[in-house]
This record gives C-alpha cells, sequence and structure tokens, in this order.
C-alpha cells in the first residue's frame, strides 16, 4: 500500500463492493454480509479517505505539496494489461487530479451518512462504493484506454441508483442519464482512437497496434496528426464529451431530470465530483494535446461559459422544485470554469480549478438540504412552505449557509473561485467582465428570494406554514445522520473560504506551469499575447 496507494484506493472500493454485492447471492451463508454491508462500506470509505489525508501530509508517499513542482506523483510501475494493443495499468496524481481525489474520498463518507437509513442499505451502500472506485480511477489514469473503461463505470452504478432509488420519474431520468452521457463518450471515444492511431512506435506501444495508450506519449504525439483541420475536429469531439459530462449548455437537459429524480446520495455525488469529471478530462486531455485549437476555439469557449453562466441563472429565476433550482445553479457555476479557461491566465485557471474543488463541496450541502426537506416536507415546491426555521433550525442553517456559499459570500469557498476568475477575465477581455458579473447578481436574487420564501415567510411569527403534504404530520428537523453530513460540509465550506491556499496554492502552482509548458507557444503562434 505505501509503494502504490493510488492503486489500493482505486482498486480496493470496487472490489468490496463486487463482493457485498455478489457473495451474499451466491451463498446462504453470506446473508451477515449483506446485513453488514452498510457497515462495511462505511469503513472502507473512510479508509480511503484516511489514505487520502495521509498523501496530502506527506505521510503518504512523501510528498511535500505546499512545494509542488510540475510533474506526477506516486506514479507506479506500468503494468501491461493488454500488451498486443499498448494498454498498461499507470497511474499517478498531480496538484490537477489530487484534490479531486481528495474530494471523492470525502464526500463518499458524507453522502453515506446522509442517507444512512436508506432502503435496501446492503444495495445502495455498495453501489456508493463502487462509485468511489470508478471515480477516483478517472483521476488517477495515465492510460487512456483505462481512463476510458473508469469513465464509462462511472455510469453503471449512478444508473443504477437512480432507477431504483429515484422517484416517481426515475426510469425516464435515468435512461436519458445514460443515453446522454453515454452517446457523448462514444463520441469522444473517436476522438481518442484517432490520437490512438498517430501514436509512434515506443515502448509502451502494442505488439500488435504498434501504437499506445500512454496518456503521456499520445498527448505528446498530437503532432505527428497531419491536418491541423483534422487535429480541431479530434478537439471538438473531445470537447462534446467532456462538455455533456459537465454539463455545458447546450448538451445540459439530462442534469435537472437526473438530479430531481436522483436520490440524495446519488445527486450529492453527480454534483460534486461527476460533474468535475469533465472539467478535469478537458484540461487534462483536449487542451493538453492541442494547445494550437484550444486558442483558437477561445471564443467558442467564452460563448459556452457565458450561455451556461446566463441561461443557468435565467432559468432558475423561474423554478419552484427546489432540487431543479439547485441542478440548473450547477450548469451555471460550471460556465465559469470555462470561462476560467478562457481567460489563458494562470489566475483564471487556477480560479477554474478551485471552482471545481469548492462547487464540489458546497453543491453537495445545497443537494443534502434539498433532500432533508424532501424527507421531512415531503415535497419539493418552494413556495409550499414558509418559515421552516420555527420547525426545522438546523435544516434552515444549513440551507442559509449553502445558499450564501453558492451566491458567493466573502469568507466562504465559492467566493475565492469566482472572484479570481472574475479578476483574470478583467485581465484578458476588459469590459467583458459585466457580462459575469451581472449574472452572478441573477444567482444572487434567485437564491434570497427562494430562502426568504422557505424559510422565513410566515404570517404567523410563532409558526410557519405547513405544505399540504404532511397532512396534519408534525414537522421535524432532521436527523442526527443528516445534520452530522451537513455540518461537515458546512465547516469545510468556511475553511476553504478563510483558508483557500491549503490547495490553492498547488492549483495556482500547476495552472502557471501548465500555461507555460503547454499554451504560451502555442498563443504565441496564433498571435495571441499570452
Amino acid at each position: 500500500m505505501i509503494n502504490d496507494p493510488l492503486t489500493v484506493i482505486t482498486l480496493i472500493p470496487i472490489l468490496v463492493s463486487l463482493a457485498l454485492l455478489i457473495l451474499p447471492k451466491l451463498s446462504p451463508s453470506a446473508e451477515g454480509l449483506a446485513r453488514a454491508s452498510r457497515a462495511i462500506s462505511m469503513g472502507v470509505s473512510l479508509g480511503m479517505l484516511a489514505i487520502t489525508t495521509m498523501i496530502f501530509f506527506g505521510e503518504i508517499g512523501n510528498v511535500d505539496w505546499s512545494n509542488y513542482n510540475s510533474g506526477y506523483y506516486l506514479t507506479n510501475d506500468s503494468i501491461a494489461l493488454i500488451p498486443s494493443i499498448g494498454v498498461h495499468w499507470k497511474v499517478g496524481a498531480d496538484a490537477l487530479s489530487f484534490p479531486m481525489i481528495w474530494l471523492t474520498t470525502l464526500l463518499i463518507p458524507i453522502s453515506m451518512l446522509v442517507e444512512w437509513d436508506a432502503k435496501k442499505g446492503h444495495l445502495f451502500h455498495p453501489l456508493i462504493l463502487m462509485m468511489e472506485g470508478a471515480l477516483i480511477g478517472v483521476f488517477v489514469s495515465l492510460d487512456m484506454f483505462v481512463f476510458y473503461a473508469f469513465w464509462e463505470l462511472t455510469l453503471v452504478p449512478m444508473f443504477f441508483l437512480i432507477m431504483i432509488w429515484g422517484g416517481e420519474d426515475r426510469k425516464y431520468a435515468s435512461m436519458k442519464f445514460f443515453i446522454y452521457t453515454f452517446t457523448a463518450s462514444v463520441i469522444m471515444l473517436i476522438g481518442i482512437l484517432v490520437m490512438y492511431l498517430y501514436t509512434p512506435d515506443v515502448a509502451s506501444s502494442g505488439s500488435v497496434t504498434g501504437h499506445s495508450f500512454d496518456m503521456s506519449v499520445m498527448i505528446s504525439s498530437t503532432e505527428f496528426i497531419p491536418s491541423e483541420g483534422l487535429r480541431h475536429l479530434v478537439w471538438l469531439l473531445l470537447l462534446i464529451g467532456f462538455a455533456t459530462k459537465m454539463p455545458s449548455v447546450p448538451v445540459h437537459t439530462w442534469l435537472p431530470d437526473a438530479h430531481v429524480q436522483a436520490p440524495t446520495a446519488g445527486s450529492m455525488l453527480l454534483a460534486g465530483v461527476m460533474l468535475k469529471m469533465g472539467a478535469y478530462g478537458f484540461l487534462r486531455i483536449a487542451v493538453a494535446a492541442f494547445p494550437e485549437s484550444t486558442v483558437v476555439f477561445i471564443p467558442l469557449l467564452i460563448f459556452l461559459g457565458m450561455a451556461s453562466l446566463f441561461y443557468g441563472a435565467w432559468v432558475c429565476m423561474g423554478q419552484t422544485n427546489l432540487k431543479r433550482m439547485v441542478a440548473y445553479s450547477s450548469v451555471s457555476h460550471m460556465g465559469l470554469i470555462f470561462l476560467g479557461i478562457a481567460t489563458m491566465q494562470p489566475l483564471g485557471i487556477a480560479g477554474a480549478l478551485f471552482m471545481m474543488f469548492a462547487h464540489g463541496i458546497i453543491s453537495p450541502l445545497l443537494f443534502a438540504v434539498a433532500g432533508a426537506f424532501k424527507h421531512h416536507y415531503h415535497t419539493l415546491e418552494i413556495g409550499s412552505m414558509r418559515g421552516i426555521a420555527h420547525h426545522s433550525p438546523w435544516l434552515s442553517a444549513h440551507m442559509m449557509l449553502g445558499w450564501m456559499a453558492s451566491l458567493g459570500l466573502p469568507l466562504l469557498a465559492g467566493f475565492v473561485a469566482e472572484v479570481t476568475i472574475l479578476i483574470a477575465f478583467w485581465m484578458s477581455f476588459g469590459w467583458l467582465v459585466l457580462l459575469p458579473t451581472l449574472t452572478l447578481i441573477i444567482t444572487a436574487v434567485y437564491y434570497l428570494t427562494s430562502m426568504q420564501k422557505t424559510i422565513f415567510e410566515s404570517n404567523d411569527p410563532h409558526h410557519g406554514i405547513l405544505p399540504d403534504t404532511l397532512h396534519g404530520e408534525e414537522p421535524r428537523d432532521i436527523t442526527w445522520h443528516e445534520n452530522a453530513g451537513m455540518i461537515i460540509l458546512g465547516a469545510l465550506t468556511i475553511l476553504f473560504g478563510i483558508l483557500p491556499f491549503i490547495f490553492w496554492d498547488m492549483m495556482s502552482e500547476w495552472s502557471s506551469g501548465f500555461l507555460l509548458e503547454t499554451l504560451v507557444q502555442a498563443m504565441q503562434s496564433e498571435g495571441v499575447k499570452p
């Protein structure tokens, strides 16, 4: 484990989850395993969080993240998986991937805790654990074939989480989620295969094909693609796959349905980590492999970013469903990531990375609040309940903190990401910064309006207006495990708002190195001032 911790945190959750799902069905003597699966899943997920936290502090791997240099850390000895076509098990982490790895290991046990009493828990919690291994696999893989395999594997547990534990329209939402994201992944695969066919014959190449899926080889070999038009086409194919996962307008319509129907833990992981796979893959592969194409299509990135930012915020203004509003707010915030990348500034790219991380903490808090609202009041309609602070003070407090963090209140994690992206956008595009700035004002309006209607607005100073869906039941506050999960997320939102340098420093160093090594030459060749 000490020598190859990334393999451990990737494969152990998948293997344990498969054992918990399969063994009780094969052997009657393993029925006790099903009863203990919830505790085993939580124990394994906490173990993975402990390992990644020890990696951060240098206890494992001896990595000094506070003095980050370019390159991958914690790499393993490459192991041939399919030598005939050049597929190897090769993992590593850098300042782009490690914050996402740590965030994944953090959110998995919290999502389990928030839905500790989920029905069919002996299946629910192992599926969450399988999600952990698949998500980490995306972030640590340095082989494009393995990367794509994990990319697709994330669809399987999420599909079943929505299909089995979702709301009334769960079948429609799960199928739409799968068809949208799988189709986009196939389009992305075409681009990957074109890159593969132009790799030279190196040590890691397949014995039959003479080409390699080694990510570093594929990224450095795009210069062998003879046509500039073909390079632009491959970049666009990759963009479709990654933008659909983020998601970006106009390929976003699967997200609101998936969020509204998904169980709380599914929504937390979907918004917290799964959407970030798109931004991660875009930077790791598309931008790194095709810097010239990225520079050429800066106007497209700005358009997609502004369209997502404005459209998501504007649609939120008219939403009455709490989960759907939070889902569209995620579309809006993902637009900021494209704008940060489009600045071609170290500050903007670092801001985009911090937005990925901060949104990965704030959005699970928002969906935990929405899920608790549904659980205790049996509705998600914003106007159906007024003055819940009288009956659910803890839920109200978490809602206020999450809403304020998402709209960008200073000293909370979201503010750091938003202000750095806006400053970088001003440095690159001047007064055009007014467009995203004014859109963020719309964000404040819909959050404050929904908060006023739900938490405070009541005709009675001592009693709220209860929804009809309670059918006379006495309203309750959130359970201990819901509260514990939200307290952790809320505390981290404040911590990374006050002390952002914990992860900001490594992100900033990576962004500066990435710009100098990858993008500056491309910008000069395209006549763009770096």
